[in-house]
Order: C-alpha cells, then structure tokens, then sequence
C-alpha cells in the first residue's frame, strides 16, 4: 500500500498485476513473487503518448533514439510508475544504471520488459526480493540457428526429451526468455555480464526451472523461477529472496 512517499508492504502476500489496454492480464498472478506488483500493458507501434508522459530527465536518456525505441522505453517505464504505486506515492524519475539498468527508488528492486505490442514491468520490497527479473517473448520458435547458440548440449538434451515426452511445444523460446530473466535478476545484484553459457536451466514441465550460475564468484548458487506460454507470449520470471 502506499504510505506518504515511503515505502510500505505489500497490500497483499499475492502478487498484484495490473493491466492496461486489455480486459484480462497476460501474465498470471501466480506466476510471480509473493509481494510483488506487476503492471502491463498492450500498446499500438509508435504510440510515444506513454514516452512523453514520462520526466524530461527520462525522456533525456533516449533522446536520440528512434521513434520505435522511445515507444519501448517510455512504455514500460510508465509500467513501473504504475507497479510502484502499490508502495510509494512519490514518483522519482526511474534513470539509467550500467548496461541499461533501470535505477529504480531506493528500496525497491525491479524489472522491465518488451516485446511486439506488450511491455511490463515487475517490483518488489527489496527488503524481500533482493533482485527480480522478468522478460516477455513473441509465443514462436526461435530464428533457426539460435537454439544452439544459447543452449548448451545438457540443455538441449533436456529440452527435446521434455518436448517429446509431455507435448510441449516452444519450449527454445521458453529458454531463451528463461535466460533473459536470469540476467535481469542476476545483474542488479552484480553489475557483470553474464553470457548464455553462464547459466545451466533446469526447464519443468510444471512451469517452473531453475538457473545455475557457472560463472565465480556468484552471490547465489542458483536462481528460481516460473515460465508461462499465455495470450500467444511466453513469459518467464525469476527472483533472488533478500537475505
């Protein structure tokens, strides 16, 4: 709940997910943290009414950019001064850390995410999840060629068995996006790359995996998280609990 510009606790232990431009969320309450406020939202390409809603210290960070990109960046930005809501009433500008980084309040520990007409943001109590990470794909196969590059030979192993054994289709989408929420959690809590190779995912039928870093040192020797495929995208989300 908000509480005077300061941060307070979740209105609820659920997840809170809030949607703009649709009628029903994409993204499932179940899918993410406990505690956590996820807001998203459907755009039509090139809208940049989100973009210039936005401070003129954001909207700075882009100004170069093409139109497509400061749609992208102005649209899940004003995501996460939705999701923040739910814990503060000030709206300080949400600037640009290394490696694009979002620099969200202190306190509050985020993600953002984009993709063909969808952008979403997910926050959290830092005092809760020290770190989170979300990340949205197109529901299809990736470019030929790309499985292999980011899949290691155990990962692709596991992945064809598990499409042949439980019919589960996309599932080299799923690791992709898998890896791309690994790094988003895994990099505000180090400030390093992590490659492709980096990270060995265990993928689940159940809709859960777990990512274990092979790159030292690591403040973690492993991250969990779920992955959905719903509304045509695949979704996943990962997050490290505070200590």
């Amino acid at each position: 709940m908000r509480h005077n510009g300061t941060l307070a606790t979740a209105p609820v232990d659920l997840a809170i997910v809030e949607s703009f431009g649709a009628q029903q969320p994409t993204i499932p309450r179940g899918l993410l943290p406990r505690g956590t406020a996820c807001a998203e939202m459907h755009s039509v390409q090139g809208d940049l009414s989100q973009f210039h809603a936005l401070s003129a210290e954001e909207q700075a960070l882009v100004e170069g950019a093409v139109d497509r990109r400061k749609a992208d960046f102005g649209d899940s930005r004003w995501c996460a001064h939705q999701a923040l809501k739910n814990f503060m009433d000030a709206h300080p500008p949400i600037l640009r850390g290394p490696r694009g980084m979002p620099l969200f309040p202190h306190g509050i520990s985020g993600s953002l995410t984009h993709t063909d007409s969808f952008r979403a943001a997910l926050l959290a109590p830092s005092d809760r999840w020290a770190s989170v990470g979300i990340d949205v794909e197109v529901a299809r196969p990736l470019p030929e060629g790309v499985f292999n590059t980011i899949a290691n030979l155990g990962e692709q192993r596991r992945i064809h068995k598990t499409m042949r054994s439980e019919d589960l289709q996309l599932l080299d989408t799923v690791l992709f996006s898998a890896k791309e929420a690994t790094y988003k959690t895994w990099f505000p809590l180090t400030h390093r790359f992590l490659d492709f190779d980096q990270a060995d995912i265990d993928l689940r039928p159940d809709g859960t995996f777990t990512s274990y870093l092979l790159a030292r040192p690591v403040p973690v020797p492993f991250i969990q998280g779920r992955w959905t495929i719903r509304n045509g995208y695949v979704i996943t989300a990962a997050a490290v609990p505070a200590r």
